[in-house]
């Protein structure tokens, strides 16, 4: 704290020495951690306008760590009791001086200002959203090809995991995903895992050839790679080399028998030996058990919470599921936005998958060195079609942003006129039961899955376009609007501007065609397209209009 008040007591007197008029300083502090600094500038009576933003309250955190229901109570919590119970109070005391002795207070988002207003007892002056670097992000117009690429990747891991059981097309395969710190709850892995149950249950009533892919990311504790996922794709990397190699045999026959005058016969094609090595192969593949569905050997699996509902919902990876689950462990997150689902709280589950729905529980970072996916995280969230985040306690999510829920979707509802439209759904986690949630979201993954090639290109290109509302060039106004309102507070004299007019507010109108559809994007053939022939990484061409005022 003093090295602080020393930092600014020192610039104050350097900036008073550069210029002959009395410098305007301001300091912006965030989490309760550098709020000491603000309490010494403000105890030392230093001249310097302050601003606090708080990203999540401290108490907010503990208490959403002990399953509580949380936003329905706020109002009820005897906050000085709920700290000393859980060993915080001087923490919170500092966190709630910083937050009150402020010339302006922010929070990052509307749920979390309501928050701030119970445990904090001060309303944020300001909502200051977290913004992304989009240019880190955006792909310009080749993000279509990005996903063929990074999609094609996430096939070659399906055939090697799904090995003596891949009897779904995946051209009418989906990904599903879910992602970020293992907070079972908090982070919505259970209700995530209830409805894909649900979905399993409704593809294979009504969708018998589509099939959903789910992925579970959380950090988990591991001894290491499951053998089975090892041999999965040994044996298909085995398989994929042998055929290379026949098809070099088989090119250099054509051509010389060729060259002879005369068409090739089959049996101067593939000869016995290459038979032999095929067969030897194909009986490779064969699995007498059901495909894994985590990719490691988790530490005390029978206690783990992903793996406990798996198999409380019984989504085993058998023929007969439309969802296949895989459960995976991962820590940073980096995502880029195509389709996802957004919600206002959490539930309790990992990924699954089976014949319409697989599921993968992968218990460790994604990364290129990866020895199953050989994919970065970002690389791995372009492949997918769907990320879904159905969290609890979520003050802003930058992993939807970067992609989430609550603070996240309702920013989205504010500024979109129809978000399913642009591939956002909001679950509503605070108003309706759990099991409504559940369903909700169960019924807005299958309305996803049942979308055709062509509504899927037009939503992800939606979302794309969303990208520029997230970008700091343009949500990096509020904090400079919280800024200058300390320096007025501070400094009345100072002339003060039209804080209304100098933020720009994003809304995108209702699209064109709704649902997504092609028959308004371009014009209508005389013909039908014959079936595939819609290129999923076509760029479409469909205009939407984006008002600023």
């Amino acid at each position: 704290m003093s090295l602080k008040y020393l930092l600014f007591q020192q610039f104050r007197k350097a900036a008073e020495e550069y210029s002959e008029s009395p410098p305007r300083i301001v300091a912006h502090f965030h989490e309760w951690q550098a709020g000491l600094g603000l309490i010494a500038l403000h105890t030392r009576h230093i001249d310097v306008a302050t601003v606090f933003t708080t990203h999540a309250t401290l108490l907010g955190r503990y208490l959403c760590a002990g399953n509580t229901d949380f936003y329905n109570n706020l109002s009820k919590f005897n906050v000085d009791e709920e700290a000393g119970r859980r060993q915080i109070y001087h923490r919170y005391c500092m966190e709630r001086a910083a937050s009150h002795l402020a010339h302006v207070f922010t929070t990052v988002s509307e749920i979390t200002g309501y928050e701030a207003e119970h445990l904090l007892k001060r309303k944020p002056d300001i909502i200051t959203p977290n913004g992304l670097n989009v240019k880190k992000f955006s792909a310009l117009h080749e993000f279509q090809n990005l996903h063929a690429i990074s999609k094609e990747k996430i096939h070659e891991f399906v055939r090697g995991h799904f090995y003596g059981h891949y009897d779904f097309d995946l051209e009418k395969t989906l990904y599903f995903f879910i992602a970020g710190r293992y907070e079972f709850g908090n982070k919505g892995a259970d209700i995530f895992i209830e409805a894909l149950a649900r979905l399993n249950h409704y593809l294979k009533s009504t969708h018998p050839d589509v099939t959903v892919v789910a992925f579970l990311i959380f950090p988990a504790k591991t001894n290491n790679f499951n053998v089975e996922s090892l041999r999965g794709h040994a044996v298909t990397k085995s398989l994929r080399d042998t055929i290379n190699d026949i098809q070099l045999k088989i090119g250099k026959r054509m051509y010389e028998v060729c060259l002879s005058g005369r068409l090739p016969n089959p049996g101067d094609l593939l000869q016995k030996e290459d038979t032999v090595r095929l067969k030897r192969c194909i009986y490779a593949l064969q699995r007498d058990g059901l495909p894994p569905v985590t990719t490691h050997n988790v530490v005390d699996d029978w206690n783990d919470p992903v793996l406990n509902t798996v198999r409380r919902c019984q989504l085993f990876n058998t023929i007969h599921d439309r969802v296949k689950l895989k459960y995976f462990q991962l820590m940073k997150l980096k995502i880029q936005l195509f389709s996802f689902v957004y919600t206002s709280f959490s539930l309790k589950n990992k990924i699954i998958l089976l014949k319409y729905f697989k599921v993968v529980f992968h218990p460790e970072f994604l990364s290129s060195t990866n020895p199953l996916f050989g994919l970065d995280y970002e690389e791995f969230v372009r492949g997918c079609h769907l990320g879904v985040f159905p969290s609890y306690y979520e003050p802003w999510g930058y992993t939807p942003a970067e992609c989430t829920v609550m603070g996240f979707g309702c920013f989205m509802q504010d500024h979109i006129a129809d978000p399913m439209s642009y591939g956002i759904y909001v679950v509503d986690r605070r108003y309706i039961s759990l099991e409504g949630t559940v369903q909700q979201l169960a019924q807005y993954m299958y309305d996803f899955a049942r979308l055709n090639r062509r509504q899927r290109i037009i939503q992800r290109n939606r979302t794309e376009r969303l990208s520029d509302m997230l970008d700091w060039r343009n949500l990096g106004i509020y904090y400079r609007q919280a800024r200058m309102k300390a320096l007025h507070t501070l400094y009345p004299e100072m002339a003060s501007e039209d804080d209304e007019s100098s933020v720009r507010r994003f809304n995108f109108p209702r699209p064109i065609s709704e649902p997504p559809s092609p028959s308004t994007s371009r014009p209508t053939t005389p013909g039908g397209s014959l079936h595939g022939s819609d290129d999923e990484d076509e760029v479409d061409e469909e205009k939407e209009v984006i008002w600023k005022s």
